[in-house]
């Protein structure tokens, strides 16, 4: 009943690869070394602007068709990137206004990558034709499996402060609002004297003033997120329109920045591509799990992952183990291209001491027979199937409201706990889960929904079907205590229940650094961070209560247990470590839901012959 099979398949290996910086004849000889290896895929391209179009109105694609040639008798499949990522420095002398400004009004130099405005209009229309020349000239080759839109779009935390998105972010919030007065109330922007007159006085809010209103840092994170997706999207059509091919772009993973709600970017990706430069062991498998989930039934990519050292770290020693755990992890996550970055070191740039799988020279030495290992390795190992009828929801809304509440007494980031105490513990009893957006369309029978503080539309619809259809609900006392704008409902905890059940009064606290509740659920005990909520009043009576909660003279239940109709909703009180969520989800979901004691804690099944990791 609890396993479904994520992909099926064999999973390639592959390396970026810049034959734009190399003598065509290493084409080869670097390629025959890869092979060799075990790689069979590559990524191309994506700094290869200044190649094509030394001067403005040249085009020189020539070199391009020729090392696909290559890589086609090598036995390589090739995804190629447009190269917006870093425009040559002629297009900033035709458009002075090209250049990105910063927060401060600096502006970063001509020469560097991720230097452009994303709303630059002109900029728009010229990646756009670039990419449709891209697909005209190069989608014949028979290497081609694929193109990826720009370069880690976003990464580093880039943000333009340039009038151009001033007015596109005006702009963006005349549709969004109609009206100044519809703005005004729903931002209650009374607080502080900041009633708006004329959309021209709304700020692009800047990263470093907490002080900034919670809704208008909201509105921009919303804001962003759709300027990166037209960024794309516009590249993306002019390659579909050049025949039937894969489109995605390289998100970089979440220890930069959160930047798109990639739950609506969905729709716009024919793969889930993603870098994933990360050790932490659970951070990667949330991340890909992430990925896993926005990819639904297409195929889940990473684009690039670290091969040596990064930059100039870790010389010497290091830890090449780590890229057999790198590798089985992609399997397990059912993905189905993992290229390292890159194939052959620098000998110039800024990232000239960056390791990659072949020396300066081209010769493969340690990191290449740790690859091979690892490549070897890992055609044995299976992808985890996740456990069916079970999904963590996890949300970009979410997290950005949360991001931008104002200063608390202590640091707190809802994607960390949903990574370290929610998702793990989940997988402690269910192996492996799925993490969704808050809109999907199937009834789980048992739903996760922890740290939910903004009502976003569909979410309590989502709890109700999968209440009406009996199954278990469980989540956090802070369920929808924010609107859409990330203010604070003028309304009792847990209001948002009163549909279904009555709820009791409770006050919510927060506890500062190095506090903590002690909690006991059977024989389990655990640790209460940040908040807890208090019931006052009246005896609960008719609300069931799961586990106890101690805190300096003060007590109460660690849970609140609710029936209704056929389901169940169970209400944490407090946010709860690892073992406290595991500890919850065991007292709150039927036995019948609760896999096999045969299923290993660490997700996955006992060994099969067949290997199933990934699908192109």
């Amino acid at each position: 009943m609890f396993w479904r099979k994520r992909s099926d398949g064999t999973m390639k290996i592959g390396a970026s690869y810049y034959p734009e910086l190399l003598p065509q004849e290493d084409w080869s000889r670097d390629l025959a070394a890869g092979h060799k290896i075990g790689l069979s895929c590559l990524r191309c391209g994506e700094f290869a602007w200044s190649r094509l179009s030394p001067v403005p109105g040249a085009w020189h694609v020539d070199w391009a068709k020729r090392f696909l040639d290559v890589a086609a008798k090598h036995g390589y499949d090739v995804i190629w990137c447009t190269p917006t990522a870093a425009p040559p420095p002629y297009l900033h002398d035709r458009w002075p206004d090209l250049q990105a400004v910063g927060v401060d009004g600096s502006r970063p130099p001509v020469g560097v990558r991720r230097n452009y405005c994303p709303s630059h209009k002109g900029y728009l229309a010229l990646a756009e034709q670039v990419a449709g020349r891209l697909a005209d000239d190069l989608h014949k080759s028979s290497a081609i499996a694929g193109w990826q839109v720009d370069n880690e779009l976003a990464g580093d935390g880039f943000t333009c402060w340039c009038e151009n998105c001033r007015k596109a972010f005006h702009a963006w919030l005349l549709d969004r609002y109609q009206s100044l007065d519809a703005l005004n109330e729903q931002w209650q922007t009374d607080i502080w004297s900041q009633r708006y007159t004329a959309w021209e006085q709304i700020p692009m809010p800047f990263q470093n003033i907490s002080s900034h209103a919670p809704a208008l840092r909201l509105a921009y994170r919303r804001f962003r997120s759709e300027v990166w997706r037209a960024f794309y999207e516009r590249q993306a059509n002019a390659l579909r329109r050049r025949g039937d091919c894969t489109v995605t772009t390289n998100f970089y993973d979440f220890t930069w920045d959160v930047p798109f709600d990639l739950w609506q970017w969905s729709g716009g990706l024919d793969a889930m591509g993603m870098c994933r430069y990360v050790e932490d062991d659970l951070y990667m498998q949330f991340s890909l799990a992430v990925g896993r989930g926005i990819a639904a039934d297409r195929p889940l990519w990473v684009l690039e992952q670290k091969a040596g050292q990064q930059g100039a770290q870790n010389l010497f020693p290091e830890n090449l183990s780590r890229l057999k755990v790198h590798l089985r992890r992609c399997a397990e996550a059912g993905v189905s291209r993992a290229i390292y970055w890159h194939l052959r070191q620098h000998s110039a740039g800024c990232e000239m001491e960056h390791g990659a799988v072949l020396r300066h020279d081209g010769k493969p030495t340690r990191i290449a027979r740790a690859i091979a290992a690892a490549i070897a390795e890992t055609k044995i190992i299976a992808a985890v199937e996740t456990a069916q009828g079970v999904q963590l929801v996890f949300s970009f809304q979410q997290h950005w409201a949360n991001a931008h509440r104002p200063a608390m007494p202590t640091k707190w980031d809802y994607r960390a706990r949903l990574e370290q105490d929610w998702y793990a513990g989940a997988k402690d009893i269910f192996g492996e889960v799925a993490v969704a957006c808050p809109v999907t369309e199937d009834t789980p029978r048992v739903l996760l929904i922890p740290l939910a503080q903004m009502e976003e539309p569909g979410l309590i619809d989502k709890i109700g079907r999968c209440l009406q259809s009996g199954g278990t609900v469980v989540s956090t006392v802070d369920l929808c205590r924010l609107d859409m704008e990330n203010g604070v409902y003028r309304r009792r905890p847990l209001w948002i229940l009163q549909r279904w059940v009555k709820v009791p009064d409770l006050e919510i606290l927060h506890l500062q650094d190095g506090f903590a509740v002690d909690g006991r659920i059977g024989a389990a005990r655990f640790k209460g961070t940040i908040f807890w909520a208090l019931p006052e009043g009246p005896a609960m009576g008719h609300v069931r209560a799961i586990g106890r909660l101690r805190w300096k003279n003060m007590s109460g239940p660690v849970a609140l247990d609710f029936k209704i109709g056929a389901g169940r909703l169970v209400v944490s009180l407090a946010e709860l470590d690892r073992c406290g969520v595991t500890a919850l989800i065991r007292a709150a979901v039927p036995k019948r839901d609760i896999p096999a004691s045969d299923v290993p804690a660490t997700g996955r099944k006992p060994a099969r012959a067949k290997h199933v990791a990934g699908t192109s």
